[in-house]
């Protein structure tokens, strides 16, 4: 539960920064790719920390 919770972190603090990056009006194309990597990452990786809590509730019936 703890991994979860740092993902969602980790991507609020990603979405902030990427609405300050917004409203600046600066927004070269590299910084697009590191968002767009960024962004695919953590959701890959919350789905498999949200699988592992998923599959642990379930054996523990």
């Amino acid at each position: 539960m703890k991994k979860i919770y740092w993902l969602r972190r980790t991507g609020g603090v990603v979405m902030i920064s990427l609405l300050g990056t917004l409203i600046t009006g600066h927004f070269p194309d590299w910084l697009k790719a590191v968002y767009a990597m960024l962004l695919f990452g953590l959701a890959l990786i919350y789905d498999f920390a949200e699988y592992d809590v998923k599959k642990a509730i379930e054996g523990a019936d």
